[in-house]
């Protein structure tokens, strides 16, 4: 009895222990399949859960103008995150949160939702918030520092500068041509939530921290490029063109140190802003040049040795050719070349396109850049229109050697009169100046870039002296500057009309030049596109010339350029009356002179000397500035008819002041392009 009883507890107790053995089995099988065979796997699925990679915010490199004025920043903004896990009660972090972040508490809890993990709550808080926000220490509120793109200048060069998008991608202008090199490499960090551990709340941890980009200088000057926008603005409000166009240049080293478009745009709002408003039109957009070429078909002839300065032409008011007559404004009568550019004389270049061969224009305007593009950091640039000479008509040569049959971009015209104004090198346009670290430390700078010599310096100083003559003396009088010497050219280039010809009251109207006009230190070209106006008033003498006048005086004074006209005002409108009198001194010796015959008149002579009475002032002889600034002095007003030197007026000098206070002034005949 007693070994049965033993005998069944014995077997109870073997049974139990393979029980236990078997579990103990399955058990270190599982453990083993787990943390052996399956080890990696569920270590993945851990970090899954409890770690995430977070990519880190690069810092985009500035840009600067050429003194170091910043033009393009990125500056410090700050992304708030909620962990839920962390979260102990979302209305209490609600109210918290609200107290600081321009968001309601039901905006918040709205924004949270049934959604957990990590939420993006607020975007672009400013630093001062999110210090505010950080002090609170509310349970499960993260902030990640990230940067925006700001223009602290806005509208400043905002056609030449571009912006970025969302992603601080560049999208337009210099910011995307240059992304890769401003936008610098991302960061990577590992978030960790070892929240159920005794080590405290969730935590990042840097891999790879974030490696700024580098920032670029410009050849443009902030100032310049200010006094440029501020006078295109002046031009569109008084003629309401399509748009206008301004660039100044250095032409010895290629730097461009402004240039600017109408219309812009402001570069913090560039979502409100429309296409064509955003366009770098001195790159993009062509146009024909007009009378301004008319230089460069001299400089074929002279350099070819078909002409010299001494050469004559006869203008009978037309240029003729077999077929075809191109109309001058006036007849110049026998003129040399340099009065041919002077006067702006289509006759006189018609004679000269005659005498030289297509394929030695051709040659002179391709060795001045036209028809390729001038390689200038910009997004995109117009090659402009330059037919080779097999695609030419027999009308060809007299449009080309006055600017028609062709077009040309503003980038364009800088360059080629850049040739001329230093002495005969075609020099690269340059809006880069250099490339610095986030340190500060120089990368890549850039210097002068000759592409090749265009004419000889013997030519090109005597292109200067004729340019210089057609402001002292011809179509370009209004861009005299006072204190400084000025050589350039106008032009008043009709519009294409696509069904043929031209439209008469479609123009684009503009001046380029050089100052000092035998030692230039900048060209400067403005240009205007369908001004609003009369026939009388749109011409490029009229329209841009006192706009470059203006804003080469600021820009030479502001760069400290020595004055290098040592004539004063007197005798340089005796000049000017000099360089006329053929017709203009001859009409004023035909006015009556009522002070020696009117005995009225002597008496009212004896009373304005006893202050008793008010006379007509003598502008005969006087520039159309100064006449301007004699009736100003005595608060009168006028109505001029001319642009040279005055003639006649009416009333007559000497006599009472009318009531109305206003004079009727005549001054010679402008003959203009």
């Amino acid at each position: 009895m007693k070994s049965r009883s033993m005998h069944a507890r014995t077997l109870r107790a073997i049974v139990l222990l393979g029980i236990s053995a078997l579990m103990i089995g399955i058990f270190s099988f599982r453990l083993v399949q787990l943390q052996v065979f399956q080890h990696n796997q569920w270590a993945q699925r851990s970090t899954r859960n409890h770690v995430s990679k977070r990519v880190l915010d690069m810092k985009r490199g500035n840009i600067y103008d050429r003194k170091g004025d910043e033009l393009a920043i990125s500056v410090d903004t700050y992304t708030v995150f909620l962990y839920t896990r962390e979260v102990k009660s979302l209305t209490d972090a609600a109210n918290a949160m609200a107290t600081v972040l321009p968001m309601t508490r039901e905006e918040i809890i709205s924004k949270v939702g049934d959604r957990s993990g990590y939420i993006q709550i607020y975007k672009e808080l400013e630093p001062n918030q999110a210090l505010k926000l950080q002090k609170l220490n509310i349970p499960g509120v993260n902030i990640e520092n990230h940067y925006r793109r700001y223009y602290p200048q806005k509208h400043l060069a905002s056609n030449l500068i571009g912006f970025t998008g969302a992603e601080q991608q560049g999208l337009e202008g210099l910011e995307r041509l240059y992304d890769k090199t401003l936008r610098g490499y991302p960061g990577l960090a590992v978030q960790e939530d070892i929240s159920l551990s005794e080590s405290g709340p969730a935590r990042m941890r840097v891999i790879t921290p974030p490696m700024g980009g580098s920032n670029i200088n410009l050849t443009i000057d902030s100032f310049i490029q200010h006094v440029i926008e501020s006078e295109l603005t002046r031009l569109v409000q008084e003629y309401e063109p399509i748009d206008a166009t301004a660039i100044v240049m250095d032409p010895h080293s290629g730097e461009i140190l402004g240039m600017g478009c109408l219309p812009n745009y402001d570069l913090n709002n560039f979502g409100e802003s429309k296409p064509e408003a955003r366009r770098n039109r001195p790159a993009t957009d062509f146009f024909e040049p007009g009378s301004c070429i008319k230089i460069m078909a001299v400089a074929s002839a002279i350099e070819h040795g078909k002409a010299d300065r001494s050469t004559r032409f006869y203008c009978r008011g037309y240029g003729e050719m077999p077929g075809r007559r191109i109309r001058c404004h006036g007849a110049h009568g026998l003129v040399d070349t340099d009065k041919a550019i002077a006067e702006s004389c289509n006759a006189a270049m018609m004679q000269i396109s005659q005498m030289i061969e297509p394929s030695m224009l051709y040659r002179t305007y391709k060795k001045f850049g036209f028809g390729d593009p001038t390689g200038a950091e910009v997004v995109t640039e117009s090659n402009g229109i330059l037919k080779p000479p097999s695609k030419w008509s027999g009308f060809s040569p007299s449009s080309l050697s006055i600017g028609q049959e062709m077009a040309v971009t503003g980038l364009q015209l800088v360059q080629a009169y850049s040739a001329i104004a230093n002495g005969g090198n075609l020099v690269k346009p340059r809006l880069v100046r250099r490339i610095t670290s986030p340190d500060n430390e120089i990368r890549q700078d850039f210097g002068p870039e000759i592409v090749r010599r265009v004419i000889s310096p013997e030519l090109a100083k005597s292109l200067r002296r004729m340019l210089m003559g057609v402001v002292e003396g011809g179509t370009g009088k209004m861009a005299m500057l006072e204190d400084y010497t000025a050589g350039g050219k106008t032009s008043t280039a009709q519009k294409a009309n696509p069904r043929g010809g031209y439209y008469n009251e479609k123009v684009v109207v503009s001046f380029i030049g050089m100052i000092p006009a035998m030692d230039p230190k900048i060209v400067l070209l403005v240009a205007v596109n369908e001004p609003k106006g009369d026939e009388r008033t749109l011409f490029g003498g009229k329209v841009t010339a006192p706009s470059f006048a203006r804003i080469a005086d600021r820009v030479l004074k502001y760069l400290k350029v020595p004055p290098d006209r040592s004539l004063s005002v007197e005798a340089r409108e005796k000049q000017l009356l000099q360089k006329h009198k053929t017709t203009v001194q001859q009409e004023i010796i035909k006015l009556p002179n009522m002070l020696s015959t009117d005995p009225d008149a002597v008496e009212l002579v004896k009373q304005a000397a006893s202050g008793t009475s008010e006379l007509v002032p003598d502008l005969r002889g006087k520039s159309l500035k100064a006449a301007i600034q004699a009736i100003n002095k005595q608060d009168l007003k006028a109505i001029f008819e001319g642009n040279g030197v005055v003639i006649a007026q009416q009333p007559p000098a000497g006599r009472p002041l009318p009531p109305t206070k206003i004079l009727r002034v005549k001054l010679s005949p402008d003959f203009v392009e």
